[in-house]
């Protein structure tokens, strides 16, 4: 057994789990997805930096209870690849210009 949990496997070996969208993301699912703010902010998001971009990050945004209702637990953002039929939002952000792209256009 590894004891040592204090050491890390690398930089972008362990992604983030679920968490609440991030701010810009909520926005633009609001303001150009025409989205309800009552649903937006109760979605789940999953994220993953890109190694080549800093300012970049990737994320998915989706439905805890669809994912849980059709048995899928989403532990970080490779949970959902191959699953477009859950997500809401497969795109990315930067965080230094405040782009946003959505890749499930």
């Amino acid at each position: 057994m590894n004891w040592l949990f204090w050491k890390s496997d690398g930089p972008g070996k362990r992604l983030p789990g679920p968490k609440e969208i991030p701010q810009p993301i909520g926005a633009y699912l609001v303001t150009n997805a025409n989205m309800p703010p009552d649903l937006v902010w109760t979605l789940k998001a999953v994220v993953s930096s890109r190694a080549d971009e800093k300012h970049v990050t990737d994320v998915r945004v989706y439905d805890k209870n669809q994912t849980e209702a059709r048995g899928v637990k989403v532990t970080d953002y490779h949970s959902l690849d191959g699953r477009s039929d859950l997500t809401i939002f497969d795109g990315w952000y930067n965080k230094e210009t405040h782009a946003i792209g959505n890749r499930k256009s």
